[in-house]
């Protein structure tokens, strides 16, 4: 008999934050039937911390080595033809209790494979709230194949753990690329949601991403290819899924949101004390955007900072060089 909820929480040495990940699953109003949580060979005590949570049942399995993280979520993905729902949930995430009820119930009505994701709020290693991740006036947008793969091309912010696959008891369909360190999940959410039949967006917080030193993205940022190549690469594969050939408006658009995600990581690293990084990403990102979409973009970036962290006084998370 096929679960309908399995929740998989990839993980490596996460013993700070998984007790309260796993908390927020045990308080769901509609709990998934299995709990499975696939350990990279942890050296600390996350291993003890899951065997020992009384809150739900998990399962532990446990690499004997660490293949890296997108291959254990390759490792999740082995779990789609056993249930309707899957989740790929971080173990330093959270879940609003009401999350698996909303999504599931936004999804019952489609007959194939579907995808949901909602708002999250961005929190810190001490639960202190940042940000959401846009607007939580609680609409919900239905879309189609092209206005979805649009908004991957345009990398709209898609979380983990704001996100829940419609498996309808299929196999995957895709995986996780393994040469996209920082973005394999964008690329994955493009090419299962090219399938789909519904697609789904809640503008509800109904998850918690957490920003802290240990993210995937703060390690894997010193390098130009992870940070700033693969970041076009992704746009342009993405919109390639599109199947209508790339104009001179479209190029023109994605290039300019380029440069000011870009200019964005650029003026991040030189505020924490890297001017020769910096520039490195400067020269990088103009050499795909040219001069004029680059200077429009840090215009952009310097007026969105001023909205954003004067006149709103947003906090930012100072190991956060993407916002």
């Amino acid at each position: 008999m096929k679960a309908k909820i399995i929740t998989t929480i990839p993980t490596f040495n996460n013993e700070a934050f998984i007790e309260q990940t796993l908390a927020s699953v045990a308080r769901q109003t509609l709990r998934p039937d299995r709990v499975i949580v696939l350990d990279d060979a942890s050296t600390d005590r996350t291993g003890e911390i899951v065997r020992s949570f009384k809150g739900v049942a998990c399962e532990f399995i446990r690499n004997s080595t660490d293949p890296g993280l997108f291959q254990n979520f390759n490792r999740c993905l082995d779990f789609a033809d056993q249930t309707e729902y899957l989740q790929i949930l971080h173990a330093d995430d959270a879940l609003a209790p009401e999350f698996y009820e909303v999504m599931t119930g936004w999804l019952a009505d489609c007959d194939g494979r579907g995808l949901a994701w909602s708002l999250d709020e961005r929190i810190d290693e001490n639960n202190r709230h940042l940000s959401d991740s846009g607007r939580p006036d609680g609409k919900v947008e239905v879309l189609d194949r092209d206005g979805f793969l649009k908004r991957k091309a345009e990398l709209g912010n898609q979380a983990f753990c704001a996100t829940l696959l419609k498996t309808a008891g299929q196999p995957a369909p895709c995986r996780f690329p393994l040469d996209f360190p920082i973005l394999g999940d964008t690329i994955f959410w493009a090419a299962y949601g090219a399938h789909c039949r519904k697609l789904v967006h809640v503008r509800r917080p109904l998850a918690q991403y957490r920003w802290h030193g240990g993210n995937q993205t703060m390690v894997l940022a010193p390098a130009l290819q992870p940070l700033i190549l693969d970041e076009w690469r992704t746009m342009e594969t993405n919109e390639a899924l599109r199947g209508r050939g790339w104009t001179l408006y479209r190029k023109t658009k994605l290039k300019g949101l380029f440069a000011v995600r870009s200019g964005i990581k650029a003026k991040r690293v030189r505020q924490n004390g890297d001017p020769v990084y910096s520039r490195e990403i400067v020269r990088t990102a103009r050499g795909i955007t040219g001069w004029p979409l680059w200077l429009a973009g840090r215009v952009l970036v310097e007026l969105r900072d001023f909205y954003l962290f004067t006149m709103l006084r947003r906090t930012r998370h100072s190991k956060n060089i993407y916002g």
